[in-house]
């Protein structure tokens, strides 16, 4: 009876330190996501996401280490219940499980290196900036935008809808395409008798018309054009 007791007092404090910690997390979070907003003079998310680069970067930030903070929170509560547990129930089963578990090491050694590559690299990831919750990234097996960055797995949305489940620790490299600034490229094919300053002084008048008018577009440069760079005429029929 008294071993019931105390395998449900563990049960029960786990759950209720797990669940005051992801509170704590959360209500940081949340602290931190209104200050941004109170700052920017903003009301919800959208509207922050039309606010200055340095607010979007901190509200992403923030949201991403709250998610992955959450998860290893769950993980090591778990695996301390389950320890207080065994050791509750049988104190010889721990040192069994110890010497299992040095019987096994070599063979799931490969294994967990590569589980705590993950972890690492998903934590180095996060607190250096490299990306976060709403980027547009390419991370090399894909490229979208990063819809979750968990303790293991980080998500990505591509323009096709599908979701990419991304190993972070096979993430070598990290093109963010939402830090800082970005080019656009567009190729405009025109008829051959048309006439390309025309197309140009049109093309340059509608980039900078649409970037005065998105309140979250600030451009560090005036749009320019690289003129003509090719020709296809065609034999008229």
């Amino acid at each position: 009876m008294g071993v019931l007791i105390q395998v449900l007092s563990f049960l029960i404090g786990g759950f209720l330190l797990r669940w005051i910690l992801l509170v704590v997390i959360r209500n940081t979070v949340d602290q931190i996501v209104s200050g941004v907003k109170k700052r920017q003079n903003v009301d919800d998310t959208q509207s922050i996401q039309a606010s200055p680069l340095t607010a979007v970067r901190v509200v992403q930030r923030t949201r991403t280490l709250g998610s992955v903070l959450s998860n290893i929170t769950t993980v090591v509560i778990v695996i301390i219940v389950l320890s207080l547990i065994v050791n509750a129930v049988d104190r010889t089963i721990l040192s069994s499980l110890a010497l299992l578990t040095a019987a096994l090491g070599a063979g799931l050694g490969f294994g967990a290196q590569n589980i705590v590559k993950d972890i690492l690299n998903g934590l180095f990831m996060v607190v250096e900036d490299q990306l976060g919750v709403g980027d547009v990234v390419d991370v090399g097996p894909a490229t979208g935008v990063v819809e979750t960055v968990g303790i293991r797995i980080t998500t990505l949305r591509d323009v096709n809808g599908t979701l990419w489940f991304v190993r972070n620790g096979e993430i070598l490299r990290v093109g963010n395409m939402s830090q800082g600034w970005a080019r656009v490229v567009i190729d405009l094919a025109v008829p051959y008798d048309t006439d390309v300053q025309a197309v140009q002084e049109r093309m340059l008048a509608t980039a900078t018309e649409l970037a005065s008018t998105r309140s979250g577009a600030r451009a560090s440069s005036r749009s320019r054009s690289s003129g003509a760079s090719s020709r296809s005429p065609s034999r008229p029929s």
